[in-house]
């Protein structure tokens, strides 16, 4: 009898010790799985979760990982991914467009070509004048930005995004509504308007550092700047405002100084089914900015086996991007963001690229980055935004295989 109930007790210890077994090496695990994938903890919020839009009466939007819903429109031929694909370049620029032909020809791209506005357009000098305007804006009663200035975003941006109304005129778009109208041979040269060289850039939503003679000329507000935001919302409005569009519809938006790979289409096929349902934006290069930051989106589709893992490219959710050279935008991406680009205090506050990446950061955009980049900088001519420093700044990337041998 002894001996039994000695036995009986060594086999609920050893019960007890398998199942205690069990309990540690499950928990073990746990780490061990976010360290294998990586994408279930350090996606940002908008990605695995629901988006809280900051706005008086938000909405919540979907943006499941898993759900790999990312259609196509039907005439979406261009670099494998867009229905209409828009190149923005200063017309007097024949030595970039010259180029740029090179390119369109060799991928056979049908593009629209959105003519830049001039940096010495008469236009320039009455955004700068309505933009020292904002700024010189009475306090109000609420709560108060750097300006003194209530400063809240319109509460119907989600609502016009989702729908297919035509986009009117509106916001910072009636500051030149009358310059339309006037020869666009008029210069600031020929007006008693000033450059106002002491306009700085703003900073988060509208606050705006005292101009300092120290300050970057990143920080500084010039006219090539402002021609580079206006010219940019001219090819969205375009892509918006086009006859039969669908909710599917992309669009890419290309600068006239750029090179890409020569197989951009397979590998934009093979990234763009990881895009969540509800995407915004999606930049194809990108500069100044560790894009890697967070986990790649997981892929449904396999790379063919002549792509080396170091080649390949994947997408990333966005971190901090900068540079405007090349992006797609998702119709209701393209809503979204043209308005908040002419929301009168945040319109032409500071450079274009500095713009789309408060707007990722803030979380007012859902956007999306390919690592490594697809399309890039060439700067082998001069700059348009900072004339007489070269061509450009210190960013260099490469491609594996250019169109330029880039």
């Amino acid at each position: 009898m002894v001996t039994n109930l000695f036995v009986s007790r060594v086999g609920i210890a050893r019960y007890i010790y398998l199942v205690l077994g069990v309990i540690l090496v499950s928990w073990s695990w746990i780490p061990a799985l976010r360290f294998v994938s990586p994408q279930l903890s350090s996606l940002p919020s908008f990605v695995h979760s629901r988006v809280h839009w900051k706005e008086g009466d938000y909405s919540e939007v979907s943006c499941s990982t898993k759900n790999f819903t990312t259609l196509l429109s039907p005439s979406s031929t261009q670099l494998g991914i867009a229905s209409e694909v828009y190149l923005i370049s200063l017309p007097w620029r024949q030595d970039r467009r010259k180029q740029m032909g090179h390119l369109q020809a060799s991928k056979e791209i049908s593009w629209t070509v959105v003519d830049a506005l001039d940096p010495s357009d008469i236009t320039i000098g009455h955004i700068f004048e309505q933009i020292v305007s904002q700024r010189s804006l009475q306090p109000s009663k609420g709560p108060l930005d750097d300006l003194g200035s209530v400063f809240r975003w319109p509460a119907d941006i989600n609502a016009i995004a989702s729908s297919t109304e035509y986009f009117g005129a509106s916001g910072s778009d009636l500051w030149t509504s009358a310059d339309t109208q006037n020869s666009r041979h008029t210069t600031l040269s020929s007006l008693s308007v000033s450059h106002h060289p002491n306009v700085t850039c703003a900073i988060q939503d509208n606050s705006v550092p005292p101009f300092n003679p120290s300050l970057p000329d990143w920080m500084i507000l010039t006219a090539p700047k402002i021609s580079c935001w206006y010219s940019h919302v001219s090819a969205i409005r375009q892509f918006i405002n086009r006859v039969n569009t669908t909710p599917e519809d992309v669009a890419v938006f290309l600068e006239d100084d750029i090179d890409m790979e020569r197989d951009i289409e397979i590998r934009m096929r093979h990234i763009w089914p990881s895009l969540p349902h509800g995407w915004d934006m999606v930049f194809l290069g990108h500069c100044w900015s560790n894009e890697s930051f967070y986990s790649a989106l997981p892929s449904p589709q396999v790379m063919p086996p002549l792509y080396d893992l170091p080649t390949r490219s994947h997408i990333h959710p966005s971190y901090s991007p900068r540079c405007t050279h090349a992006y797609a935008l998702s119709l209701s991406g393209a809503r979204r963001l043209l308005q908040h680009l002419r929301y009168p205090p945040f319109a032409y506050s500071r450079a274009l690229d500095q713009a789309f990446s408060w707007l990722i950061e803030s979380g007012r955009l859902r956007a999306f980055s390919v690592v490594p980049s697809v399309v890039i900088q060439r700067k082998v001519l001069s700059s348009d935004i900072f004339p007489g420093s070269g061509v450009g700044s210190a960013w260099r990337e490469h491609l594996v295989n250019g169109v330029f041998g880039t």
